[in-house]
């Protein structure tokens, strides 16, 4: 039994040190990258679709911030993919947005995307939007503008557009973080992003050939992110490609959601992550073993559970194990300190309810289970237009 717990250990120990100098050296690195600068493009033809299900008003502000776009109209259509919404709100929007009526058993978003493939003809890419998203007016004006002829997916960056409860702040720090970490420091360093799930454009081929064959009800974006990158297709990213996400209001939201992204979360682990990596070394391919990284690397909060457990046990195993992990942490979570400070969400409140996070995190854990056949469907309530974001909230930092 101690022979089984001293290799736990050293496996657990080997892990998370390799996982968080990993990410301390990328962001060090970072700061000696030269921008890249794209040269204006051709325009191109997209195609937007917005798989809803079971969504009422919120959808009158998503279909009016697409209406909004800067964007010559005859270079892109939307289409909402309406899987049983309220037929008051579906019937109004005819009259401003194509629909298209599915009748699925599993309303995942997934096979919602699989009902309009033969929509896509005709088009260069297609642009992916959550029900909930308010896309900024100039997004698929930025998002043309980064496309080059190499490029086949480009993921924007996704923001908060409520930020008033507890709950929506703890929301919007994870995707601050991991929108740093996974996409715009990689990015910066030539490797590849991550699909966010929404706010992304892919060229029309691919999302016909790889749409068909993902077949899970949630999680769709990381197994599309693996596949594409077993393909040696990275995931561009454009940071001034602005959408609003809904972030969750209550508890019991947020424990729900958070149960949908660990589920996947370790699907792809187990299916995708060390054939990625391996992949990427048989290849000496860096995109390859960067998202191999990326995929098996546990979840924020449980980096840190993992590593106090190891600080705390390493007194009997390893004491100089202990302080290389405790250094590690201690800089790893000044940058996450920066990414928070940076984006004003950072307080004595937030600190406060880290409690909350965890809790809910095992909450999530315990119900894992559920993923696996529910779609898990996160109610979406805020209803504030594209202006109202704009006039409060600092996205020109971004640009």
């Amino acid at each position: 039994m101690v022979i089984i717990l001293k290799i736990t250990y050293w496996i657990l120990y080997i892990s998370i040190l390799v996982i968080l100098s990993y990410e301390i050296v990328l962001f060090i690195l970072s700061f000696f990258a030269k921008p890249v600068s794209n040269s204006l493009s051709r325009k191109r033809k997209s195609l937007i679709l917005i798989p809803a299900f079971r969504e009422s008003e919120v959808l009158f502000s998503t279909i009016n911030s697409i209406k909004k776009l800067n964007f010559p109209a005859d270079l892109f259509d939307a289409v909402l993919i309406n899987d049983e919404c309220d037929e008051k709100v579906i019937s109004k929007l005819k009259e401003e947005i194509k629909i298209l009526d599915v009748n699925l058993s599993s309303h995942s978003k997934i096979e919602s995307l699989k009902k309009a493939i033969d929509l896509t003809k005709g088009y260069d890419f297609i642009v992916i939007l959550d029900a909930d998203n308010l896309v900024h007016p100039d997004f698929l004006f930025e998002i043309n503008n980064s496309i080059s002829d190499k490029t086949k997916v480009i993921q924007g960056l996704r923001l908060p557009k409520n930020l008033n409860s507890t709950f929506e702040k703890i929301d919007a720090m994870t995707d601050f973080v991991y929108n740093q970490i996974d996409r715009i420091i990689p990015s910066r360093l030539g490797l590849t992003g991550t699909i966010s799930g929404s706010g992304f454009a892919i060229r029309t081929d691919l999302f016909q050939e790889l749409i068909p064959i993902i077949n899970t009800k949630g999680g769709f974006d990381k197994i599309l992110q693996s596949e594409l990158l077993l393909r040696n297709i990275p995931v561009e990213v454009c940071s001034t490609a602005i959408v609003f996400d809904e972030k969750t209001m209550t508890a019991k939201s947020y424990s729900k959601q958070r149960t949908r992204w660990l589920y996947y979360h370790f699907y792809n682990s187990f299916k995708y992550g060390l054939k990625l990596f391996f992949t990427g070394i048989i290849n000496r391919n860096l995109n390859q073993i960067h998202l191999g990284l990326i995929s098996i690397r546990p979840p924020i909060n449980l980096i840190y559970f993992i590593s106090f457990i190891l600080i705390i046990t390493g007194f009997w195993i390893c004491s100089f194990c202990s302080i290389t992990i405790f250094l590690a942490l201690v800089l790893f979570s000044i940058i996450i300190l920066q990414i928070l400070i940076k984006h004003k969400i950072f307080s004595f409140n937030l600190i406060l309810s880290l409690p909350l996070i965890f809790i809910n995190q095992q909450k999530s854990l315990f119900n894992l289970r559920k993923a696996k056949n529910d779609s898990l469907k996160t109610e979406h309530f805020d209803s504030k237009s594209v202006d109202e974001i704009l006039q409060n909230s600092e996205v020109t930092e971004e640009k």
